[in-house]
């Protein structure tokens, strides 16, 4: 009995883990981001508007999502602009500023003017 109930709680915990390692987090629009969010993975998309990279990569870019704006910090020195990103990452604040601290950027398509 002691056997049986050990392998269900291992089934249990490596369930858990898998679907924490493939869930994705919640979509939301730059309008709706606010300091409720503050710490929270999401996933959201916009045109890059800025791009401002400095020393190992570190890159600062801004996006823009309709007339919303937001600043995205990572380590990825192949940001150009007019670039249509799609960016899953940490809402966090940085001089009474919201920004995403992106975790994974996926490249949608180039956006025109």
């Amino acid at each position: 009995m002691k056997n049986i109930a050990f392998i269900l709680s291992l089934l249990g915990i490596l369930l858990l883990l898998i679907m924490v390692t493939f869930s994705e987090p919640k979509t939301i629009e730059i309008s709706q981001i606010n300091d409720n969010h503050l710490n929270e993975n999401v996933k959201l998309s916009g045109n890059v508007i800025s791009v401002k990279t400095f020393e190992n990569n570190f890159t600062i870019f801004t996006i823009i999502n309709n007339t919303n704006k937001i600043q995205v910090v990572c380590n990825c020195p192949n940001i150009i602009k007019s670039q249509n990103l799609e960016i899953i990452g940490k809402i966090t604040k940085y001089q009474n500023s919201l920004q995403i601290q992106a975790d994974k950027l996926r490249l949608l398509d180039n956006y025109i003017n």
